[in-house]
């Protein structure tokens, strides 16, 4: 198509008005009219004069909207010759453009085709975890984007995807299978990782309280086990010194019995060295100390009195 030119011939209009004169003249009469001063019994005259002052400025901006108009009457009548012309040129537009936004669909329709052949081709157990959708980029659709480019971005996903979910099966915890719904939701592996970790801390940290506790309670029985030995040992012990008590109690009793009753019924020695009709042979049971025995003995001996000692 021959290149058409648009050629306007424009004369600008000249608007001569008295400006200066009107300048000139308002703004000696607005100096006088800054510098009245009315006068409470003034105020009809006040309220006159503004009414007059605003109906000028009325008349001065009411010639400004005609003049504007008449100017613009020219110019409104190019703008519509202008747009009658703009669209005699947008119908073939239009349908060009048709034409062309056809034929995109139908090239973006056979790409979305090759990409899902792709994917097809590529994903192997991995559609569980990236559906198409969930990878899709629409840049792909772009004719700038070679196959190429597409297949090599979708090996790369499905590869590290498939390490990404290899990495979290081979982890030994009890956490694995929600880590990895966890990552089939958001493709995260850090996120995964880290939910696993933390799993597996808190259950150290419930274990290690639970041994703790188990510790104490088995101390607790431990201690509880050597007290009661130990009362039990104590009170075998407090047994036996109470048996062994009461037996020496015994003993010491029948032993002071024995040797009373010996004492007492113990015939007279034939070995006394001499008898007279007027003595008497008597035997006494004295309780003392042995200082005070001491002292009995030597008064016997003091007045010639003959005794013999037995020891119970």
């Amino acid at each position: 198509m021959d290149e058409l030119q648009v050629i306007v011939n424009q004369k600008p209009g000249i608007i001569e008005f008295n400006y200066t004169e009107l300048r000139d003249a308002l703004a000696k009469e607005m100096d006088m009219r800054k510098k009245e001063v009315f006068t409470e019994d003034q105020k009809p005259l006040a309220r006159s004069e503004v009414a007059a002052l605003r109906k000028l400025k009325v008349v001065i901006d009411d010639k400004r909207k005609e003049v504007k108009k008449q100017c613009l009457a020219p110019y409104e009548e190019f703008e519509l010759k202008a747009n009658e012309l703009k669209n005699l040129i947008d119908e073939p537009i239009n349908l060009i453009n048709k034409q062309i936004d056809e034929m995109e669909e139908r090239r973006k329709s056979e790409r979305r085709t090759k990409i899902q052949s792709l994917y097809d081709s590529l994903i192997g157990d991995m559609a569980d975890y990236i559906p198409l959708k969930k990878i899709y980029n629409t840049k792909w659709e772009n004719a700038s984007v070679t196959v190429t480019v597409i297949k090599k971005e979708l090996t790369e996903i499905v590869n590290s995807t498939k390490t990404a979910v290899t990495m979290l099966n081979s982890m030994t915890s009890d956490a694995v299978p929600e880590a990895i719904r966890r990552y089939k939701s958001n493709l995260d592996l850090a996120g995964a990782i880290s939910y696993i970790n933390q799993y597996e801390n808190q259950k150290a940290e419930i274990l290690r309280r639970e041994e703790e506790k188990r510790r104490q309670e088995e101390e607790q029985r431990r201690q509880q086990e050597e007290d009661r030995i130990r009362k039990q040992e104590r009170e075998r012990i407090a047994e036996e010194d109470r048996i062994r008590r009461e037996e020496r109690e015994k003993a010491e009793k029948e032993a002071v019995q024995e040797a009373s009753q010996n004492f007492f019924s113990k015939e007279p020695d034939d070995d006394l060295p001499f008898e007279q009709p007027s003595t008497i042979t008597a035997f006494y049971k004295v309780v003392a100390t042995p200082e005070e025995l001491e002292q009995v003995e030597m008064a016997f001996n003091s007045i010639g009195i003959f005794f013999e000692r037995r020891d119970a």
